[in-house]
């Protein structure tokens, strides 16, 4: 046994400078590609995106959808992002009637037959509703692989929202009524 480290704490791990030198330079190689690679998924360039897409100019008026798609054949792209516009008004739209139906005391979510039968009424008119409202904005971006890039907006005025959402509560009462026995 050698006497010399007899007393003398031993550090657990021991580098010589080269391979500390090497472990920084892979660090700092590391760290660059993560923040490279940060910027590049956070960035939202403005020539990508139309101005317009996905502000909601007057949300205590209308409630709004936004999609996009892409496709080498424009007619597709467009009803691709229709069908997502569609989908996120008919998201928003579903929220609000749901948010009105508990605010008023009207439904009790907690019970599974309540529901079910709420989901189905809302559900069934909010994609009816959805699907008879226009598109506001389009604007199409012919791309360098010679696909079509298509932003939609969609919007539909609260106040229709509003009378919807009370004729879709209305029928909740109705098939709840039914389904108690109740006439």
């Amino acid at each position: 046994m050698n006497n010399e480290n007899v007393g003398q704490a031993l550090p657990d791990f021991q580098y010589d400078k080269s391979e500390i030198n090497t472990m920084k330079k892979y660090i700092t190689i590391l760290l660059a590609t993560l923040l490279f690679t940060l910027a590049a998924c956070s960035s939202k360039p403005g020539d990508e995106w139309p101005e317009w897409f996905d502000v909601q100019a007057e949300p205590e008026t209308y409630f709004y959808g936004f999609g996009e798609g892409v496709s080498s054949d424009s007619n597709l792209a467009a009803r691709q992002a229709r069908l997502n516009a569609q989908a996120q008004l008919a998201e928003s739209f579903a929220l609000y009637v749901e948010s009105e139906a508990r605010q008023a005391g009207q439904v009790n979510l907690g019970e599974q037959e309540t529901a079910g039968t709420f989901i189905d009424a809302v559900q069934a008119r909010v994609q009816e509703t959805v699907q008879s409202v226009e598109t506001d904005k389009v604007e199409r971006v012919r791309l360098p692989d010679g696909s079509t890039r298509v932003f939609v907006r969609m919007r539909m005025p609260r106040s229709q929202g509003a009378r919807t959402g009370r004729d879709i509560l209305d029928e909740f009462d109705a098939r709840m009524k039914q389904t108690r026995g109740n006439p």
